[in-house]
């Protein structure tokens, strides 16, 4: 069975098409969870809190496809919260716009970057 992989995003990063769940410590040092997302189309923006983050990620995944979200993301200021058990978690963040450890030749690049511009303009 593989894993729900989740991406890591930075603490105030807009995530406009993705549920955010966000874990910090609790009193005790366990952790724990909030749940939300921004409004899109017909959707109100909405926050929850959850004692555990298993609860919490059930929640937001169920969201996710409730409302037709691309993604969950997760907030997590300290790493070491995270339990794998939960998922795969993604902190590496993608080189955006950066080609050169890749084969992509720079004809490619350019042809590449002429869609996303005309995907922009549409």
């Amino acid at each position: 069975m593989t894993a729900i992989r989740y991406r890591a995003v930075d603490v105030g990063a807009a995530s406009p098409d993705a549920v955010t769940v966000a874990i910090e410590p609790s009193g005790d040092g366990t952790p724990k969870a909030a749940v939300w997302w921004e409004s899109k189309g017909d959707v109100d923006a909405d926050e929850a809190e959850y004692d555990n983050v298993p609860d919490a990620l059930a929640a937001a995944e169920a969201a996710r496809a409730l409302h037709g979200f691309s993604e969950t993301v997760v907030v997590i200021a300290d790493a070491t919260l995270w339990d794998n058990a939960w998922g795969d978690l993604q902190t590496e963040r993608e080189p955006i716009g950066r080609i050169e450890d890749t084969d992509i030749t720079s004809d490619e690049a350019e042809i590449l970057a002429a869609g996303i511009e005309a995907e922009r303009d549409a």
